[in-house]
């Protein structure tokens, strides 16, 4: 009879095939670690590029005690640290940064919003017509006394006009008004409405205050 050596055979391959997945695992596992090592090298260098520009940063990573605290403290002591601890502490200092960046937008927004309505009162400020001085109503008086001493001003209605005999009547008693002719550039000089105003009676002049209107010495 022939002696079987099939089962010495199969245990060979399965003893090859075991070293062969051994081996590949132990590859993979060097891999995992050589691509590990490379991540937590990029990030601590990221880290030190951060501190040396934020170096604030440091002691109010300190002051948040616990695990955040604990990590500064070992970066600082002897600068290592595994993977998983330089991308957590990667993420406290992108999310310092954007919760700094985020109040610092918030004062600008805030002093560009302050900024906007001072110059919208300086211009409101600006466009307010000068006060009207008692000099200057004085001034439009004299000239109404001096050049148009027959206009009068309707105690109710402002209105100015002149009493001229009626045509035909020769009764000098019988006027009739007609609208006064003031010259437009006496109209527009400062004090002229407050002229006007101040001969219309108590009760139907207008309260300069109520209107923006102030009368100055």
């Amino acid at each position: 009879m022939q002696a079987d050596y099939s089962g010495f055979a199969r245990a060979g391959e399965i003893q090859a095939s075991a070293l062969a997945n051994f081996g590949a695992q132990i590859g993979q596992g060097i891999e995992k670690y050589k691509k590990n090592k490379e991540i937590t090298g990029v990030t601590l260098a990221s880290i030190e590029g951060t501190l040396a520009q934020r170096p604030d940063l440091i002691a109010s990573g300190k002051e948040q005690g616990g695990k955040i605290g604990g990590l500064f403290n070992k970066l600082e002591d002897d600068g290592v640290l595994n993977k998983s601890e330089a991308l957590m502490l990667r993420g406290f200092l992108d999310t310092s940064i954007e919760s700094d960046l985020a109040k610092k937008a918030a004062v600008d927004a805030q002093l560009e919003r302050e900024n906007l309505i001072a110059r919208t009162e300086a211009s409101r400020r600006s466009n307010q017509p000068a006060p009207i001085t008692y000099t200057q109503i004085q001034g439009v008086s004299k000239v109404m006394d001096e050049q148009f001493k027959n206009v009068k001003v309707d105690e109710l209605t402002g209105e100015l006009y002149s009493e001229v005999p009626k045509t035909g009547d020769y009764n000098p008693f019988n006027t009739k008004r007609i609208p006064a002719n003031i010259p437009e550039s006496l109209k527009s000089m400062p004090g002229f409405e407050e002229w006007r105003k101040s001969k219309m009676s108590p009760s139907s002049s207008v309260d300069y205050g109520s209107i923006g209107m102030k009368v100055v010495d």
